[in-house]
Parts: structure tokens; C-alpha cells; sequence
């Protein structure tokens, strides 16, 4: 039989196991993503407080240890800020996902009820003590005359976590776990270096005391730039990209047949026809890009706030894209496909999670030069951090490959002669 014959045949097995290899490598960081140095902002505004005539700062001495923490120092990167108005800008800069802000009477306000519960108890001794004769009662005034204590106002001390919601939502997401964490062990750290004081000083709690005691600090937690209904739980960036690129792929590949069969002979008729698939691919760009994001919130309801400019932005993407196709195919002809679904497939897990949880090798080699994670980042910026397109590196790349689209296919136009045999490389 001739189908035995047929190399073809016989390669099956070898391509579809090959295949399956490739693609089980391309999400090698879906197997088990770790965080790895997520960072997570620290404003330290605490002044500290006196103590038994010592002084005392919690906030620096807790921001102390939990930077020796070397389970947290593995998983976090804590970033000293020292104002809000610079962390404002670094989250607008998405730098970090989180934040711990600490009030100015953090340390005062948090052992304010210890100081309450000691300044009462030793008020109450006082008193006993001048009931029963101890002190005599114009030693009492005078003592009353020269102590001027003003009285403790009990407060909360007060912690506030931001969760930069926007950046990425399983970052934000191991931001909250990670911070809420931290909030719990201040309140059990100054909770049991409350007791410690007040056995040293052997003074009785009554049961109402016990609660703010033990219950120090109030945590505020609010999310800035927060997903909203309709928003792909934080993944549009992820689940805008693969209808991009497959548009961009397909509209390449009939552009590139479109110019193949069209006979130009001439150079002029060849430059003619490079000119009008620029054209065409700028159509195509637009109609796209416009219509698919109308599509989006006007027939699937996705929330998209600007949607003018996220379509202006996936425009301009689809452009690239075709141009980047067009400029490798107009060369190497049709085979170049393959090798850009083999793109497609290894850039997906770099789109879906953030830095911090891929491998070593994906953050120092792969996110730096690959176009997807660009085209993403980007994205994500005008979708959730309500940005502006603006000319940064993730367009210039996009510049870049519209001019190597044009150079390219011009220039195989004017180069490349007409070989009706060969129909593989366009005329």
C-alpha cells in the first residue's frame, strides 16, 4: 500500500508527540507558580511613644523583624517609602501591590491602654493608701501638687492596607493574604508586650480592660484601582490577547496570499501592491480594533470604561502584529506560522501571571523582550490604572514593527523577482 510508503505517515506519531512536549514546556509556570520577591510598600510615619521612661517605636522595631523574616524576606520585597504622596505615584507607576501605612501615634496609640489600665491602677493605690493613713493627707496634696498627669486617651493604634487591586489580581490577592497576615501579628506582638507590662508592674486588669488589650490596633484595608463587575476578574489583558494575535496571524496570511497571487510582475505593480496591503492593513487595524471593542460592551456587556481609547490601543496593536507577520512571511514565506503559534503558546503564561510567580529564568530572560508581555502590561495600565496611551517603550515597539513591516515588504518587492514556479515566497 502507498500510504506505507509516505514519510508523512510515519512522522505522525513523532510530530504529535513532539508537539505535546512543546507545549507541556510552554506552561511550565502554570505547574507550580511561587511568589517570589512581591513588592509590598512600608510608610513608617510612627513617632514612637515613652514608656516606663524608655522610649518605644513599634513600627520600627515590628518592621525590623519581619524584614529578618526570611519565610516573608523569600516571598515579599519590602520597599521603604517615606510619604504618601511618593507612594500615591509608585502605585500609579504600578510598582507595588500592596501597602502598609503606619499613623505617626502608632506606638502611642496602641499601648494607650496599657498606659490608661497603669496610670488607673496607680491612681486607685494612691487613694487606698491616703483612705487608710498610709499617706497622710497634706503629704497627698503635695504630692497631687507636684504630679501634673494629664490623663491617657484610650485610641486604637491605626494601620492602614492598600491593595493595588489593578496590577494584577493574583498579585493583589497574595497582597491582601500577606498584609492581613501582618495586621494579625502586630495586634498579637503589641497585645503580648502589653501583658508583659503590666505583670512586670503587677497591676490587675478588670475584665473590661481586656478587649483593648488585646485588641490594639484597628487595620483599614481599602483597594485602589479596584476590578469592576464585567472585567474579566482582573484577566482582560489575558483574554484580550489570543483574539488579537489569531486576527493579526489570519489577516497576515491572507494578505501575504492576496500579494502572491496577484501577478505582479513589474517592480512598479509589486511596489503598487505592497502599498495597498500597508492600506488594508491599516483598515483592517481599525475595523477590528473599533469593532471588537464595541462588540465587547455593547453585545457581551464587559465594563470598559474608555472603550475609544482601548480600541485606538488594540488598533494600533493588530497594525504591529500584521506588519511583524507580514515582514517575516514576505522572506521566509508560509512556514514562518508555525514558528509564531510556538510564540503564541510560550507567551500565554507570561500574559496570565504576574512576574514574582514565574520561574528565574522567565523573569531574566523571557519578559524582557517578549512583545505579548509588553502588549499586556500596557493594557492592564489602560484598563484597571486608568491611563492614557502614551509614547513609552510598549509603542515604540509597536513603531518598530510597522516600519520593519513596510521596509520589509517594500523592499522584497523591489528585490525579489517574479517566479511563477515558486509559490511559496510572494512575487
Amino acid at each position: 500500500m502507498n500510504i506505507f510508503k509516505k514519510k508523512l505517515f510515519w512522522l505522525t506519531p513523532i510530530i504529535a508527540i513532539t508537539i505535546l512536549l512543546l507545549l507541556a514546556i510552554a506552561f511550565i509556570p502554570a505547574y507550580n507558580p511561587e511568589p517570589k520577591s512581591v513588592p509590598i510598600a512600608i510608610v513608617n510615619q510612627d513617632k514612637g511613644t515613652t514608656m516606663q521612661d524608655k522610649q518605644l517605636n513599634i513600627g520600627e522595631s515590628f518592621f525590623e523583624k519581619i524584614k529578618d523574616n526570611k519565610d516573608l524576606s523569600e516571598k515579599v520585597k519590602w520597599i521603604t517609602v517615606d510619604n504618601k504622596k511618593d507612594l500615591e505615584q509608585g502605585f500609579k507607576d504600578n510598582k507595588y501591590y500592596g501597602a502598609l501605612i503606619l499613623d505617626e501615634n502608632f506606638s502611642k496609640d496602641s499601648m494607650s491602654k496599657v498606659q490608661k489600665t497603669v496610670q488607673d491602677a496607680k491612681m486607685k493605690e494612691m487613694t487606698n493608701k491616703i483612705k487608710s493613713g498610709e499617706i497622710p493627707p497634706e503629704q497627698a496634696k503635695k504630692m497631687q501638687s507636684q504630679s501634673k498627669v494629664e490623663p491617657v486617651k484610650v485610641k486604637q493604634g491605626q494601620v492602614e492596607i492598600i491593595v493595588n487591586e489593578g496590577a494584577s489580581m493574583q498579585g493583589s490577592q497574595l497582597a491582601t493574604t500577606m498584609l492581613t497576615t501582618i495586621g494579625d501579628q502586630l495586634n498579637m506582638q503589641i497585645s503580648k508586650q502589653s501583658i508583659q507590662t503590666l505583670e512586670k508592674m503587677k497591676v490587675d486588669v478588670a475584665p473590661s480592660d481586656i478587649q483593648g488589650i488585646t485588641n490594639p490596633v484597628k487595620v483599614d484595608k481599602n483597594n485602589i484601582n479596584k476590578v469592576k463587575s464585567h472585567q474579566g476578574n482582573g484577566n482582560m489583558p489575558f483574554l484580550m490577547f489570543t483574539p488579537v494575535w489569531l486576527a493579526s496571524l489570519v489577516g497576515s496570511v491572507l494578505l501575504f496570499f492576496s500579494f502572491r497571487t496577484s501577478n505582479s510582475i513589474t517592480v512598479k505593480n509589486r511596489i503598487i501592491a505592497s502599498l495597498g496591503q500597508l492600506g488594508v492593513a491599516i483598515a483592517t487595524a481599525l475595523v477590528g480594533g473599533f469593532g471588537y471593542i464595541y462588540f465587547l460592551t455593547g453585545i457581551l456587556d464587559v465594563t470598559i470604561d474608555h472603550p475609544n481609547r482601548i480600541a485606538l490601543y488594540i488598533s494600533i496593536a493588530i497594525l504591529s502584529f500584521i506588519s511583524l507577520i507580514l515582514g517575516f512571511m514576505t522572506w521566509l514565506g508560509i512556514k514562518v506560522v508555525p514558528l509564531f503559534m510556538v510564540l503564541l503558546f510560550f507567551s500565554m503564561q507570561l500574559i496570565m501571571l504576574p512576574k514574582q510567580m514565574l520561574p528565574q529564568f522567565y523573569q531574566d530572560y523571557m519578559i524582557g523582550w517578549n512583545p505579548f508581555r509588553h502588549y499586556a502590561d500596557t493594557l492592564r495600565e489602560l484598563l484597571y490604572l486608568n491611563h492614557s496611551i502614551e509614547l513609552n517603550s510598549t509603542m515604540w515597539m509597536y513603531i518598530g514593527f510597522i516600519i520593519f513591516g513596510g521596509i520589509s515588504t517594500i523592499s522584497a518587492a523591489i528585490i525579489r523577482k517574479h517566479n511563477p514556479k515558486k509559490t511559496e515566497v510572494p512575487s
